[in-house]
């Protein structure tokens, strides 16, 4: 075979090369056929979810009556964008050539998102569900029995009241998959509310009640009425003879002198001295005792902070003292006649020349007093958060230190031009060796007063004055 003569190359025109073309043919026939029936398929679900999506946004405006609010407004927008998010994830499976982990992270961002608008009909019901229980406990007055308790979760609250005023101050936060109510009041105070949990705790308990209210108090007052005496057949002479009332003295009445009776109040507290520890000892009780301090007794602080702030039987004090009182009115209905509580008699106070001083520490700089004060020449001062802490400090000159200088690679003290030892200016400081606590406890009468005796110590006083100076 030469180049000019070159053999013809044997041609196979077996039935192999026709078997084969003709396969190839028909793996491509049903790779058409079924990529047809995929994406026929993927049409139909599109549509199907698409439809889902546009009945979960029509079921929020059905929800939507009178007007609406800023907080349905940001429920609505964050629906419009979803159809298009949807429709992306479909595009991708869609592909001729995705591959099976593109289409798998598709589907699985399409369940998703499948959820998202009936979680958002569902928080958008939970808003108006929070709405109005607030409005409906709101309208009973503050304090008394079913009204809204002071006790609330603060977030709960401030949220809670901006969505009943329009929701203007908050914003939605998508937040792990759920989310999350951000209120910005215009003191700059920030509250933040996680609705997705709520939706789902409502979702398992649909009558739950979402706000605390002040509970009946019925039961308290009928305990306290029972152990100082006060049931529904007390008499004056009963109360008399149990020392419940003391005769404070006389007057006449239709001519006829007449003893007068007054309530005798330390016999009281120590008949009731025992009572409602269990509100605070039993931490079942705390979510009601919270209520009794806030709502009963008006208290800005919190249960907890008042405890740290004060003492547990300073606070039980204060809980026994208001049910008292609310047992003394219950038994003026019974009694018939007004019951006073017995003036203790005027005994003659001594004044010292430093008293006016400790007065002034008492009322310390927030309520027009000071928490710094002069006597005799020596400066005292007041710290501490609480009568329980609060400490009274001699202020003591502290000489500075003395200043140094390297000479000749030694330190050595500095000397002024007269050959006299330099120091640091000196600081007034109080003194750790000259302290007192400003405050006494008495754990009988749960009572604060002032520890004046080791303040005249302190202040070396010893002059007595008749009147105040």
């Amino acid at each position: 075979m030469s180049y000019r003569n070159p053999k013809a190359a044997p041609i196979n025109t077996g039935a192999a090369v026709y078997e084969g073309i003709q396969k190839l043919s028909g793996d491509v026939v049903a790779f058409a056929n079924n990529e047809r029936d995929r994406k026929a398929a993927l049409i139909t679900e599109g549509l199907a979810v698409s439809q889902a999506v546009d009945d979960n946004v029509n079921k929020m405006g059905l929800n939507i009556k009178e007007g609406i609010s800023n907080f349905q407004t940001q429920i609505l927008e964050k629906s419009k964008g979803i159809k298009n998010q949807i429709s992306s994830q479909f595009a991708i499976m869609n592909q001729t050539f995705s591959s099976p982990e593109d289409r798998a992270k598709a589907k699985a961002e399409i369940a998703r998102l499948q959820k998202y608008p009936e979680q958002l009909v569902g928080e958008m019901a939970t808003g108006k569900y929070i709405v109005d229980q607030l409005s409906e406990s709101m309208q009973l007055k503050a304090g008394t029995t079913g009204s809204v308790s002071f006790s609330n979760d603060i977030n709960l609250i401030g949220v809670g009241m901006d969505l009943k005023n329009g929701g203007d101050n908050t914003k939605i936060e998508d937040v792990n998959g759920g989310r999350v109510l951000v209120t910005t009041n215009d003191k700059g105070e920030t509250f933040r509310l996680n609705i997705s949990s709520i939706t789902q705790s409502l979702a398992a308990n649909p009558k739950q009640s979402l706000f605390k209210t002040v509970q009946d108090d019925t039961a308290d007052i009928d305990m306290y009425s029972t152990a100082l005496g006060f049931g529904k057949d007390v008499t004056k002479e009963t109360l008399i003879a149990n020392k419940h009332l003391i005769k404070t003295g006389t007057e006449m009445i239709a001519g006829v002198e007449t003893a007068t009776y007054g309530v005798n109040m330390a016999a009281l507290k120590n008949a009731a001295k025992g009572l409602s520890k269990d509100l605070l000892d039993n931490n079942a009780n705390y979510g009601y005792a919270s209520s009794i301090w806030q709502d009963r007794l008006g208290n800005k602080t919190t249960l907890e902070e008042a405890i740290k702030a004060t003492s547990r039987e300073e606070v039980l004090g204060d809980i026994q003292d208001h049910y008292i009182s609310e047992a003394l009115d219950k038994a003026q209905l019974n009694l018939g006649f007004t019951l006073k509580q017995a003036q203790p008699k005027k005994e003659s106070k001594t004044y010292f020349a430093s008293s006016n001083a400790l007065d002034q520490l008492a009322k310390g700089k927030t309520n027009s007093g000071m928490d710094q004060v002069e006597f005799n020449g020596m400066k005292f001062s007041k710290t501490g958060t609480s009568k329980k802490d609060f400490i009274i400090s001699k202020k003591t000159v502290t000489l500075g230190d003395y200043i140094t200088e390297t000479i000749d690679g030694k330190k050595v003290i500095k000397k002024d031009k007269h050959g006299v030892n330099m120091r640091e200016l000196p600081s007034i400081k109080n003194d750790p060796n000259a302290q007192i606590k400003m405050y006494l406890y008495n754990a009988k009468t749960k009572q604060y007063t002032l520890n004046e005796k080791a303040w005249r110590a302190l202040a070396s006083d010893s002059v007595i004055r008749k009147v105040p100076n």
